[in-house]
């Protein structure tokens, strides 16, 4: 074998310095002859070489080299180098010698080129050996290439006696055979491997099995070869098993294969098989008969079955290493965008960095940039962000528009506002239009190259980006220690969501019930009548009760809103079934439905279901939906509002006033009571600007032919001035506070019982 550098240069250089480079190289292995001397069916032959390694090289080079010249000019020189070699040293004479041994090499030639094409060689560079290369390689290249080339040798009948051409024969076929299986496909796969290490573990103790296994199969070898000795001495037949050792030998090659680069390694297997050959030919004189030349190919083939079995084990472990290093990089990458995530992150931190500060990057509208233009154009978006930072900061994607972003440099005193203002100046083109990503960063500086540190530092930064986000600030924030009572505040978020989730899903959901009043003469014209807003409360796993300032904005936020909704639903429904009695004073019940429940197919779907089993007429159903909530959803708002509206339900619009912008979108929505907020409820009596505000209200309602409801109303004052207002409907402390459904339930039918109704 060549050096995988040398042979490198080689394949740089012109056809010419090519040929005659490898071809010397095909000459040098030509003077290398393994001498052996046994009995071909008679025909003794003595001094031959039992192997031709040569012809594995150039076997080799048909294999691999693309340009036919240098091929032709390889075997051109071995055919010189043989013709001097006989001229000189083998006492022939030119003439029928020399035409044949022309004709022989020409026939070689042509059939390395044929074999070449047969096994699917040569093949662009950067291609491989692989295992299914085993296969085409066993047949062509161990028996069918060896055994026409030995045939050809019978040719040489023409020169010699038939009994003669017969020893050529079977001696040129396992010179072939031996030379092809040392050398050439060990050359193909080291030359094929340059540039592609096989991955691998380097550690002493590696070396250290090596040396022990090496040493044991020095020890063995050496009292091999005592005992033949002593016992050929004394006249005992010697045994013909010629690898006695070779379970030994297995171990090491198996060592190499696993643990050496490629050159190295298949220059471990050509070198032991070279040895092994020397060693057949050594023993092959102890049967100068025809034994020997059975016990000879017993001994060939199975240096070819090693040779088969360590380059199966080399690829394959090459090909299973190369797997679990690309599953690896790409756990290191998110596989939507690309980019290096979090997991790539911890492994960076464990080399030095520049500067111990970790950035949480936050992009606004990325949700609806994906739900407007899909996965493909946040993905494109998300690329081009990190290639705009990419000078300043290593970029790790965390998750739909947000970054964890590591110091490219130590002495930048501006670096964080100089992200902030390169992306929010950054246009990114979706769809042929530009659009603008706002920033919102937090920095956190961490000590420490662990990966739990740089966690702490991600779970310390990524906070203030929502922050900023929520107090629409552009400009970086910074940890400080101001900031622990805020990380303490989200823990008891996270935990009060995990607990409002626990409570609804094991049905610990109490309601309660508000009245509403109508404003006619200061009283109702039925005080029975159940007509007022039913109210959510959850209990804790002590069984406290939960206030909805406590679970209703964690739940939105994890987006169970719609869930909760159902939760009511059916506790409502429930309570209805266990007071039958009560059902006929209820005339109208008031729900409250989430923005979420607005937007979601599937909650629509539930709610139909318990609909078609309520126990309440739909008249007198009245769903409750935010301004807000209505204005932001107003297509979805509209389509399940509406399908409600055309059972019976009555529709409601909560806290009217505080998106008072947006009356066009309301006007497409359909209204039957507007409850004006209570914020400007509170202060109306002194006649400022929530007087105004509700005011305007009441001729809105008017407008959209909707009844008006006043919230939070707590003293007489108050109901006067609303009085005066129009209003015609209070809800508040003033007429009575929240109180359990059940009870209500319980107290509506005794009032009924003692008043005879």
């Amino acid at each position: 074998m060549t050096s995988v550098d040398h042979v490198e240069r080689l394949r740089r250089a012109g056809w010419v310095t090519r040929a005659v480079a490898l071809g010397g190289l095909c000459l040098l292995l030509q003077q290398v002859p393994v001498s052996y001397r046994i009995d071909f069916l008679g025909q003794v032959s003595d001094g031959a070489s039992l192997i031709h390694l040569h012809a594995g090289l150039l076997f080799a080079i048909a294999l691999l080299e693309r340009d036919r010249r240098v091929v032709a000019g390889c075997f051109l020189l071995t055919f010189a180098g043989w013709t001097v070699r006989q001229l000189y040293f083998n006492d022939w004479r030119p003439g029928a010698g020399l035409f044949w041994g022309g004709a022989t090499y020409a026939f070689a030639l042509g059939w390395s080129l044929a074999c070449a094409r047969w096994m699917e060689w040569p093949r662009p560079d950067g291609q491989r050996v692989m295992r299914r290369d085993l296969v085409r390689f066993a047949g062509i290249g161990l028996l069918l290439y060896p055994l026409v080339l030995a045939l050809m040798g019978f040719s040489i009948v023409m020169l010699s006696t038939p009994d003669s051409a017969v020893g050529t024969v079977f001696q040129m076929f396992f010179a072939k055979q031996l030379g092809v299986a040392v050398v050439t496909l060990p050359v193909m796969v080291a030359w094929r491997e340059r540039g592609h290490p096989v991955p691998r573990t380097a550690y002493a103790s590696h070396w250290l099995w090596l040396v022990v296994l090496a040493a044991g199969l020095a020890v063995s070898v050496w009292t091999t070869m005592l005992v033949r000795k002593v016992f050929g001495a004394g006249g005992t037949n010697p045994q013909l098993v010629l690898m006695d050792y070779r379970f030994a030998l297995l171990l090491v090659l198996g060592w190499a294969m696993l643990r050496l680069p490629s050159h190295w390694a298949m220059a471990a297997l050509s070198a032991t098989l070279l040895t092994l050959v020397g060693m057949v030919a050594g023993t092959a004189e102890y049967a100068n008969s025809p034994v020997g030349f059975f016990n000879l190919l017993h001994v060939t083939l199975e240096l070819n079955i090693l040779l088969l079995v360590m380059l199966y084990l080399w690829l394959t472990h090459r090909d299973r290493q190369e797997l679990a290093e690309r599953l690896s990089a790409e756990t290191l990458r998110d596989q939507v965008t690309g980019l290096p995530n979090l997991k790539a992150l911890r492994e960076r931190v464990s080399r030095p960095l520049a500067r111990t500060e970790l950035g949480y990057l936050l992009l606004d509208q990325t949700d609806t940039l994906v739900a407007g233009f899909g996965l493909d154009t946040q993905a494109q978006a998300m690329d081009a962000t990190a290639r705009r930072l990419q000078d300043l900061v290593e970029t790790y994607y965390v998750g739909t528009g947000q970054f964890a972003l590591l110091p490219q440099h130590a002495g930048d005193p501006d670096l964080w506002e100089r992200v902030v203002a390169r992306v929010e100046h950054a246009e990114i083109d979706v769809g042929g239009r530009p659009i603008r990503l706002l920033p919102y960063l937090g920095v956190a500086a961490f000590n420490g190259s662990h990966a739990r540190v740089v966690a702490r530092a991600v779970v310390t930064a990524s906070p203030l980006a929502f922050e900023a986000r929520h107090h629409g600030e552009l400009r970086p924030r910074y940890h400080d220690a101001a900031h622990s009572h805020l990380r303490q505040t989200q823990h008891r978020q996270l935990h009060d969501a995990t607990e409002a989730l626990a409570s609804l899903r094991n049905e610990r959901v109490v309601l309660y019930f508000q009245p509403i009043r109508e404003l006619e003469d200061g009283r109702d014209a039925d005080p029975r009548a159940l007509t007022g807003e039913v109210l959510c409360r959850l209990l804790d796993e002590r069984g406290e009760i939960m206030s909805p300032a406590r679970f209703m904005a964690p739940l939105e936020a994890a987006g169970r809103g719609a869930e909760l909704d159902l939760a009511v639903m059916r506790a409502l429904f429930r309570l209805l079934r266990k007071s039958p009695a009560a059902l006929p004073h209820c005339r109208e019940i008031a729900i409250n439905l989430t923005g979420q429940s607005l937007a979601s197919m599937s909650f629509q779907v539930e709610l139909r279901t318990l609909l078609a089993g309520s126990p309440l007429p739909m008249s007198a159903l009245c769903f409750e939906v935010t301004e807000t909530a209505a204005i932001s959803n107003t297509a979805a708002a509209s389509h399940l509002l509406t399908d409600l509206r055309a059972l019976g339900c009555r529709i409601a619009i909560d806290d009217f006033g505080t998106g008072m912008q947006s009356f066009a979108r309301l006007r497409e929505l359909p209204v039957d009571v507007i409850k004006i907020d209570g914020s400007f409820v509170r202060n109306v009596a002194q006649l400022g600007k929530d007087y105004a505000v509700v005011q305007a209200s009441v001729a809105v309602a008017k407008a959209f032919g909707a009844a008006t409801v006043a919230e939070f109303v707590e003293d007489e004052d108050t109901e006067f001035c609303l009085r005066r207002l129009g209003v015609q409907r209070v809800q508040g402390y003033l007429y009575g506070k929240p109180r359990p459904l059940a009870e209500v339930l319980s107290d509506a039918v005794t009032e009924a019982t003692a008043s005879g109704g």
